[in-house]
């Protein structure tokens, strides 16, 4: 039988990981030319490793976003010094090499379709958020629906039936901004005998 929890968290409580928070400090970090350190910006998330800082770090560093000043690539080193050489507004959306990827690109995709269409079904909406670059799948467009009508950002006008599809349209209070919502997936350890979780659950941002 499988473990059914529901977790509970404080609203509005921030989340300093990920890569929109790492490539907030790193702007900060690197302003007027400044050099900084990959402990540096740990010091700023709520990544105890540190590991997917470094992992996001390389990847600007292969991108030629961010320049070694002195030592190596992060993650080869802990102990280099890097500088900031662009300042995109948008967070990168990079590969491990180092070239643009579509991570996070299409749930901010669907996003932007989501808050241009008054109303939409699945259908209209896949359509709607795909690009000559990223063509988007319906079960992707589907999944991120369902995370969205579930978290109270959209409003079901017509529910499914075996003939006609379900309709939804965004909730005006929940026009949160341009940057698409997020799905993180927690990963924890929960002691059966206790029935607790134990120690702090780790939430990490799904890939789309």
């Amino acid at each position: 039988m499988s473990i059914q929890l529901e977790l509970r968290v404080t609203a509005g409580e921030p989340i300093f990981r990920g890569n929109d928070h790492y490539w907030s400090v790193i702007r900060d970090l690197g302003k007027n030319k400044a050099h900084f350190t990959l402990q540096q910006l740990a010091m700023r998330c709520d990544d105890a490793s540190a590991n997917r800082a470094a992992d996001f770090l390389r990847r600007l560093v292969r991108a030629g976003i961010v320049e070694v000043v002195s030592g190596k690539e992060p993650g080869r080193s802990r102990t280099g010094v890097y500088r900031l050489v662009k300042r995109p507004a948008p967070t990168p959306c990079l590969n491990p090499d180092g070239s643009p990827g579509r991570q996070g690109r299409v749930q901010d995709q669907i996003w932007v379709a989501i808050r241009s269409l008054k109303t939409f079904d699945a259908n209209e909406l896949t359509i709607a958020a795909s690009t000559d670059e990223i063509v988007m799948k319906r079960e992707t467009v589907r999944d991120y629906v369902s995370h969205l009508e579930k978290a109270g950002y959209l409003q079901t006008l017509r529910k499914q039936s075996p003939k006609t599809p379900a309709i939804w349209r965004l909730k005006p209070s929940m026009d949160t901004g341009p940057k698409a919502p997020k799905i993180l997936a927690s990963k924890m350890v929960y002691d059966a005998n206790r029935k607790e979780i134990m120690g702090k659950p780790v939430a990490v941002e799904v890939a789309a």
